[in-house]
């Protein structure tokens, strides 16, 4: 796995065997604004153009920030697009231990769930590899 980004609030691995992204948010998240969230999305929409990866694994157990329904509007237009267009089939999502953020993730995957993807969540990271690779 190589390291594609890494910030205080973020860090993006890439398995080129795979085709997995894997992203890790930190628990800094607390901490970031709106704008530093959207900032570090857009390096993510940047980094799914240019590797194409199949399937994402997205840690977010320690993720401490909150998804407003702007926000999850615009994750729907960019993000979820940038999967429409690289033929993006799957995602494993570790959840936030914090229920307002669990519920901001889960909205904010509900906006994409008309895309043509899959996504699951799960509390380890062993299960989510296996029905990511499965």
């Amino acid at each position: 796995m190589i390291q594609l980004h890494s910030t205080k609030y973020f860090l993006v691995n890439f398995d080129e065997q795979n085709q997995l992204l894997h992203y890790i948010f930190h628990k800094t998240t607390e901490e970031m604004t709106s704008e530093e969230y959207i900032a570090e999305l857009q390096v993510f929409i940047d980094l799914v153009k240019t590797y194409k990866p199949k399937r994402v694994l997205g840690n977010m157990i320690d993720f401490g920030f909150i998804i407003t329904p702007a926000i999850q509007e615009w994750i729907n237009l960019n993000l979820f697009e940038a999967y429409k267009q690289i033929d993006f089939q799957k995602i494993a999502i570790l959840l936030s231990k914090g229920i307002f953020e669990q519920v901001s993730i889960q909205q904010t995957m509900e906006e994409g769930e008309s895309n043509a993807f899959e996504s699951r969540y799960f509390e380890d990271e062993a299960t989510a590899l296996d029905w990511l690779l499965g």
